[in-house]
C-alpha cells in the first residue's frame, strides 16, 4: 500500500535528485529554486513545502551522499579479515566512492566549499561515524593479537587524519589508480605502527 509518508519521501528524493543534477551541471550558485521546480514537474511553492531554502536542499542531498558513503564503506568491510585488511577495504572504499563522487561534475566544488564554509556540523558527523568505525577496526586487530595495545580512539583518530586526503574531493583531481597507490603506501605505513 502506498502511503502519504512513501509519497512525500518519494517527493523528496525527486527534488533531491533534479537539484544534484543542477548543482553539477550548471553549478549551486547559478542553479535556481525555479529551475529545480520546474525539472521536477512542479512549483516553486510546492518545493518550498518540502525544503525552505535551496541551501536546505543542498545540505540534504550533501547529507545523503554522505550518508551512502558511509555505507558503501562500511559494507566494503569484512570483519572476519585481518583488521589491516579490514582497514585497507574502508580506505578504499573511501577514496573510490569520493573519486567517482568527484568526477561527476566540474562544478561540485561550489557544494563543498558551501558545506566546509557554513555547515561544517554535517560534515563533523560523518567524520565522527568514520571514526567510529576505524575505532572498531583498531580494537578487533588489537583483541585478535594482530595491533599492538593502544588507545583505538586516538589510532582512529590519527588514521583517519593520516588518509584525510584520500576522502576529500578537492584532492581528487588526479587518477584513481594514482592515488590507490599513494594509500596503499599510507597503509602500510600505518600498519608498521599499529603491528605486534
Amino acid at each position: 500500500m502506498y502511503t502519504l509518508a512513501m509519497q512525500e519521501d518519494s517527493i523528496r528524493i525527486r527534488i533531491l535528485d533534479a537539484a544534484a543534477r543542477r548543482f553539477t551541471d550548471y553549478g549551486y550558485g547559478k542553479t535556481t529554486i525555479a529551475e529545480i521546480a520546474g525539472d521536477c514537474g512542479m512549483s516553486s511553492g510546492n518545493v518550498y513545502r518540502y525544503f525552505e531554502s535551496k541551501e536546505a536542499i543542498a545540505i540534504a542531498g550533501v547529507q545523503q551522499k554522505l550518508e551512502e558513503k558511509s555505507i558503501a564503506c562500511e559494507t566494503a568491510t569484512d570483519t572476519l579479515l585481518p583488521a589491516i585488511e579490514q582497514l585497507r577495504q574502508y580506505l578504499f572504499a573511501r577514496l573510490r566512492f569520493t573519486h567517482a563522487f568527484s568526477c561527476g561534475g566540474s562544478h561540485l566544488h561550489e557544494l563543498v566549499q558551501l558545506i566546509t564554509e557554513r555547515h561544517r556540523d554535517v560534515l563533523n558527523r560523518y567524520d565522527e561515524r568514520a571514526i567510529d568505525w576505524l575505532e572498531a577496526i583498531v580494537q578487533r586487530g588489537i583483541e585478535r593479537g594482530e595491533f599492538r595495545g593502544q588507545p583505538a580512539r586516538r589510532s582512529a583518530a590519527s588514521i583517519f587524519m593520516a588518509s584525510i586526503m584520500f576522502c576529500v574531493p578537492i584532492f581528487m583531481h588526479e587518477p584513481l589508480d594514482v592515488l590507490e597507490e599513494r594509500l596503499q603506501a599510507v597503509i602500510d605505513l600505518l600498519h608498521e605502527g599499529l603491528r605486534v
